[in-house]
């Protein structure tokens, strides 16, 4: 009996949903740039034991490049952008060629006579078309950049004006446009002005005004043209109509001044509610939890255990079963590093210490804590250009989808400077920090060490105060919240163990002072609440 299709679910391999599962027990994903497929076990039925097998990697096609007559193309644009013509399975089909972030021709979208269309090879990290025929220009010029909704309607809009200005598509369809221009922000940013030309329709209009959340604000333009594409201006002579719609394409800029009877969707809109509670309860009384575009800085001295408050935090906010989204930097540490703490509080155990380990169990726990793929790590170590960091996690909130992101440290970015310059540095990245988070919505924990005050250490359980915090008064004033961390760490065995934690600023709630108590278990690795006051221990 032939094999019939049941459902469709997550595939464990690139976790979308387009995992198609059949009646005899095989599966295969459709995704475009993934196509696992997967067989059960003949004499097992358990779905534990499949066997993965990986989609061969096709080969580019030849392409041959011709004049598009009935589109009014010629060879000269086509010969420009690398268009043309191949036989693939014995058809003869129209293909574009793109290249990845490193310039390398990595994949083929064909176009068949029906006008239905296919792709080879890999579309995970390619460059929007055309991308590389343009050199890149300072966002002080005068050069600008159109974006078109595909290759036709792109070498049409470059024609028409010479082949001398940038010219780029995007590469599937305006449903991904976002994600793939969000993708190569770092590019486009290079430009004075960036132009969408998408096509006259209902998903052109939405999907244009959906990628304005992702690019430079105040750089870009929505042309709208009198017919349904550039192309169709092309073919009937109406070039200059198009040129006068990019040429005269005005950047489109927020309203920053609106009467507050208009504002209702303002107020009611989602960053009135709380992303997720955290896993300290006097912490979620004093702050109500972690917000949307919330700047969350921690602060306390060396040592002191702000990185097992991040990965406790981050281990909570994976594990509450909403499918939150996290990014992990953490500059200090390795990704091995990371993954062994956060691994090792799903198992209550310092795995970093253990010597005598069952493989098993720790890849049940590691499984279990990644295969919903929603946890990405910044594979680093030590300082990076500030500009560079905020281009990872811009990355990460519009193209990954992450709703919150760690930075373990900020310090550190701006490491090696003199201490002017230091100051400097951190005001200009938290000011840069403050605005992503509000663009994107995401919520920001970033970790602050504190400086050396005078007297007493703060290693030596010195009461922390907002004048502490290192090098830059942007610290506080652009942080919604600002929680401190204190331990004695000379002190007698059983106080190196207690951690304090101690609110000093919530812009939220305007509750400050001290919050949970909690206890380092050398036996778990884990953080737990003290309920008690430590006199009590």
């Amino acid at each position: 009996m032939k094999s019939q299709y049941k459902i469709k679910e997550v595939c464990p391999e690139c976790g979308k949903k387009n995992c198609a599962v059949f009646s005899d027990g095989h599966k295969h994903c459709f995704t475009m740039d993934c196509g696992y497929t997967y067989y059960p076990d003949k004499k097992e039925k358990k779905m534990s034991n499949i066997i993965p097998i990986r989609k061969p990697v096709q080969r580019l096609l030849k392409v041959t490049p011709i004049a598009l007559a009935k589109r009014g193309i010629t060879k000269e644009t086509c010969e420009l952008f690398g268009y043309g013509q191949a036989e693939y399975k014995g058809m003869p089909v129209q293909v574009a060629t793109y290249r990845d972030q490193k310039g390398r021709d990595v994949a083929q979208h064909i176009r068949f006579a029906d006008k239905k269309f296919a792709w080879i090879g890999d579309i995970s990290e390619v460059q929007l078309w055309g991308q590389h025929l343009w050199r890149q220009h300072g966002s002080n010029g005068s050069v600008f950049v159109s974006i078109f909704e595909g290759e036709i309607d792109c070498m049409s809009g470059s024609q028409i004006q010479g082949n001398k200005f940038p010219c780029v598509s995007i590469p599937s369809g305006v449903q991904s446009a976002a994600k793939y221009l969000a993708a190569n922000y770092k590019w486009l940013d290079t430009y004075c002005r960036i132009v969408l030309c998408f096509d006259n329709d209902e998903a052109g209009i939405k999907a244009a005004e959906k990628c304005l959340e992702v690019l430079p604000k105040g750089k870009v333009a929505i042309a709208r043209l009198d017919r349904n594409d550039v192309n169709d201006h092309l073919v009937l002579g109406e070039g200059e109509i198009v040129k006068t719609k990019l040429w005269g394409a005005k950047p489109v800029r927020p309203d920053s001044l609106i009467n507050a009877a208009d504002a209702w969707d303002l107020f009611t809109k989602e960053t009135s509610k709380a992303i997720s509670d955290f896993p300290f309860p006097k912490l979620n009384e004093f702050t109500r939890g972690l917000f949307p575009s919330q700047l969350f800085t921690v602060a306390s001295g060396s040592g002191a255990g702000k990185s097992t408050i991040c990965r406790e935090l981050c281990h909570h906010f994976l594990t509450k079963g909403n499918g939150l989204k996290v990014g992990y930097i953490g500059l200090e540490e390795s990704v091995q590093r990371t993954l062994q703490g956060l691994v090792g509080i799903d198992m209550n155990l310092p795995l970093h210490l253990e010597d005598d380990i069952d493989t098993e169990e720790v890849k049940v726990a590691f499984d279990k804590l990644t295969s919903a793929r929603n946890l990405y790590l910044y594979n680093h170590f030590g300082s990076l250009e500030p500009d560079v960091l905020l281009e990872q996690i811009r990355y990460l909130a519009t193209v990954d989808g992450v709703q919150i992101v760690i930075l373990d440290h900020i310090t550190i970015v701006t490491s090696g400077l003199d201490l002017e310059n230091e100051r400097r540095a951190i005001d200009v990245t938290m000011t840069k920090l403050r605005s992503l988070c509000e663009s994107t919505g995401i919520a920001l924990i970033l970790v602050s060490h504190l400086r050396r005050p005078i007297g007493q250490a703060h290693e030596e359980g010195r009461e922390i105060s907002t004048s502490d915090l290192k090098g830059s008064s942007g610290l506080l004033q652009l942080s919604d919240v600002v929680l401190g961390a204190s331990r004695n760490q000379v002190g007698e065995a059983s106080e190196r163990q207690r951690l304090q934690l101690k609110i000093l600023k919530s812009r939220h709630t305007g509750m400050t002072g001290e919050v949970d108590k909690l206890l380092y278990d050398h036996k778990t690795g884990r953080l737990v609440v003290y309920e008690n006051t430590f006199g009590d221990l």
